[in-house]
């Protein structure tokens, strides 16, 4: 038996194969590793429509707590992430190389989501209007280095003193 990442990414907390937590056990590893390539090939998808200058002030800004939602679970299944991996052997670059890969691909739809957030405040301070957003997880502002192994651990050891 082989431990596999699961096709949902551990991000949905109801999925009958891993129960929300990224990772499912098989027989067979060939099967689940096509599945996730077919998933990386899907394209993270826009919660905006293509023309935003014709929507309402109202409208965009419904569209703003289902971004910062969003981001803040890729935030916290990152979080996940970093808590399983044991920064303190020599070899854990090598040995959770596909933890890494999945915290990359996460940074990426992160800074997706963060574009749109980049959007939507261009659009609304374009019409004088003032925004500020408020994330609900301590790393979904952050942009963080996923080949940097002090920046993860220092992420780690200032979540730990925030959590306190």
């Amino acid at each position: 038996m082989t431990v596999q990442i699961c096709s949902c990414e551990g991000l949905d907390p109801k999925c009958k194969k891993c129960f929300g937590s990224g990772y499912m056990n098989t027989q067979f590893a060939e099967k689940t590793i096509k599945a996730s390539a077919k998933k990386e090939s899907a394209k993270q998808e826009s919660f905006l429509p293509d023309t935003i200058e014709s929507l309402s002030r109202k409208e965009i800004e419904n569209f703003v707590p289902k971004i910062i939602d969003t981001l803040d679970l890729k935030s916290k299944k990152q979080m996940q992430i970093l808590h399983a991996i044991p920064f303190n052997t020599t070899t854990f670059r090598r040995d959770f190389k596909a933890k890494f890969e999945l915290l990359g691909k996460i940074e990426e739809e992160k800074q997706s989501l963060r574009n749109e957030l980049d959007v939507i405040s261009n659009a609304l301070s374009s019409s004088k209007y003032s925004v500020a957003f408020k994330y609900g997880h301590f790393l979904s502002d952050k942009v963080i280095d996923v080949t940097s192994n002090r920046e993860l651990k220092t992420l780690i050891r200032a979540y730990k003193k925030l959590k306190k």
